[in-house]
């Protein structure tokens, strides 16, 4: 397995000296969809020179941008993805996450079934954009706290399967996991569609190390669908300098 961590691009030399693999940036921070390339250029820049390449991006679509209710912009939906994906892979992008529940969450008194629709022909558009960029497109189940819609690696794999697409794929998040309390067994069931996965000490969202929580079911499930793929820390650090050696050290002493 390779590691990393979601933070931001000043972080990534860091990242590098600490021994990660790549690092997980933001779509709208990084990639800036809707930005001119001007703007785009000078993360084009900052990225060149860098260690370690940004291989992940999370927080893909703002919840201004709707994908779910009567407001959806399909057209200003497909621009914003497909600047998304071409400028990920430009500078070394392979997977962009969609968890990105404010964007698709189900209002009072929406039906539930029209947003899974909405949902599918959103993943179907970009899956066009994604296929032809070279880019996978994650699904990332929200536990229930945080978002409504999709909240378990089971929704997130049925929705990849209706959508049944190359470039659509799911996420495994060890918080949102736990949060629901989802059976491990969920994660094999998924094995083929598994793309990526987030990683916390799932109590308190924190760094992985930073207690005695034991990391051993979540990895032996990985390792039962054979994946090799990237792992990244998305939590809370308390010391960022330190704690990032902490959790890489503690993340590969159960791989």
């Amino acid at each position: 397995m390779r590691f990393g961590i979601c933070t931001g691009i000043d972080n990534v030399n860091r990242l590098a000296d600490v021994g990660y693999d790549y690092i997980e940036l933001g779509v709208g921070s990084a990639l800036m969809p809707e930005a001119d390339e001007t703007e785009f250029e000078k993360i084009r820049k900052r990225i060149a020179n860098a260690p370690i390449k940004p291989e992940a991006y999370a927080g893909f679509v703002p919840r201004d941008i709707r994908v779910v209710g009567d407001s959806v912009d399909f057209t200003r939906l497909s621009r914003y993805v497909e600047n998304a994906c071409r400028r990920a892979k430009q500078i070394g992008g392979e997977v962009i996450v969609y968890g990105s529940s404010g964007s698709r969450n189900v209002e009072e008194g929406f039906s539930e079934e029209r947003a899974l629709a909405q949902i599918a022909e959103f993943l179907d558009m970009s899956a066009d954009h994604a296929e032809a960029h070279g880019i996978i497109i994650a699904i990332e189940p929200i536990c229930m706290k945080e978002g409504n819609i999709l909240r378990t690696v089971a929704d997130g794999l049925a929705m990849a399967k209706r959508v049944n697409r190359n470039g659509i794929k799911v996420l495994a998040d060890l918080y949102h996991i736990w949060q629901e309390d989802e059976p491990m067994q969920n994660i094999v069931d998924a094995a083929s569609y598994l793309a990526h996965v987030h990683i916390a000490e799932p109590v308190k969202r924190s760094y992985p190390g930073n207690d005695d929580f034991d990391f051993s079911e979540f990895f032996t499930a990985l390792k039962k669908t054979g994946y090799k793929g990237r792992v990244s820390c998305e939590c809370k650090f308390d010391n960022f300098e330190t704690d990032i050696e902490t959790a890489l050290k503690t993340m590969k002493s159960y791989t």
